[in-house]
């Protein structure tokens, strides 16, 4: 989704600052103190510059996070903290531009230098002062760079797309469900809190491409006592559910009682009032109940195709005027 380029060291900045500027040279015919004088300033131009630019390329790889969907924003909060990412980029900042003056105030002092002596030792300090500087971001540089990783992972989500957000408690089989409705493979295993992180899949119905968001699982509890892989679920609910499908497991094999999960399905319906939610109940093939609610068994394919026709009905169904909780029970 974010093409961000690997985040360098401080060390491996400065080595490759540095090394560039010991290839600089000049042409020319000039004396013993002026030839040096041209050197060592460029050498200082040439290591602040590479700093510069460097550190300017980082900054604008990453996003302006006002200008973001809201799920993005919400989802780099809740995996990085914006106001850290926000304050390491503007250490960055604070670098590059410092960086600069100093090489700016050295080369004027080289200007003034009389030996040959003197212009190094000037050139050596600002090379120390320099170095000094991009020693204090190797903090934010470390973290930058788990950022770009992190952020390299997130699911290119298309907002113009409808979406259907798949939803329900650990080990229900939503991972299942996705993987026979999409193009996604998620990872599935037989253990709760499999799905740890949101992940994408698409299926295309009557010409029209759907995207199916399989999040990870959901316990019945209060918002402030969620994890950040539980709110990771409740982002992509509140900024990208069309429809919901949310799963029930009356086998209880995923390990939680279908009272808990009855209580997680009311929490949505409350929360999420204006998203038509389609409840299902999974693992047909194990378990099943006499009630009137579509039943299927993703791990078998039975009743995912016709879950997904009325999925496509209820969205195709949808006008900017409807209002209010639409659920199929």
């Amino acid at each position: 989704m974010f093409r961000i380029p690997t985040i360098l060291t401080s060390d491996e900045l400065l080595d490759k600052a540095f090394k560039r500027a010991s290839k600089v040279s000049i042409t020319g015919k000039y004396g013993i103190v002026r030839k040096k004088q041209k050197i060592a300033k460029a050498k200082l131009t040439s290591s602040s510059q590479t700093i510069d630019s460097t550190l300017k390329k980082y900054i604008k790889a990453f996003p302006t996070i006002d200008n973001l969907h809201p799920f993005y924003k919400a989802l780099i909060d809740i995996l990085l903290d914006t106001d850290k990412l926000r304050m390491s980029l503007a250490s960055l900042e604070w670098c590059r531009s410092k960086c600069l003056q100093i090489a700016r105030n050295g080369s004027k002092n080289i200007s003034r230098a009389k030996e040959a002596e003197e212009i190094e030792s000037i050139r050596n300090s600002v090379y120390g002062r320099i170095s000094s500087v991009v020693k204090d971001i190797e903090e934010q540089l470390d973290f930058l760079n788990k950022a770009r990783q992190e952020m390299k992972r997130m699911p290119g989500v298309n907002p113009d797309q409808p979406t259907i957000v798949v939803s329900g408690y650990p080990n229900v089989g939503k991972s299942q469900l996705v993987e026979a409705m999409s193009s996604g493979k998620p990872r599935i295993a037989s253990y709760p809190f499999t799905t740890q992180r949101v992940s994408i899949g698409h299926f295309e119905k009557r010409f029209q491409t759907y995207q199916v968001i399989d999040t990870p699982g959901l316990l019945d509890r209060e918002l402030e006592d969620r994890n950040a892989i539980e709110r990771q679920a409740i982002n992509a609910l509140e900024h990208l559910a069309d429809v919901v499908v949310f799963m029930l497991d009356p086998s209880e094999t995923c390990g939680y009682e279908i009272e808990k999960q009855e209580n997680l399905l009311k929490m949505i319906e409350e929360e999420f009032g204006g998203i038509p939610v389609i409840v299902v109940e999974n693992k047909m093939d194990m378990s099943t109940t006499s009630s009137e609610r579509m039943k299927i068994s993703a791990l078998e394919g039975t009743g995912v195709e016709e879950l997904v026709d009325h999925v496509v009905e209820v969205i195709t169904s949808l006008s900017p005027e409807a209002s209010g909780p639409q659920v199929s029970r």
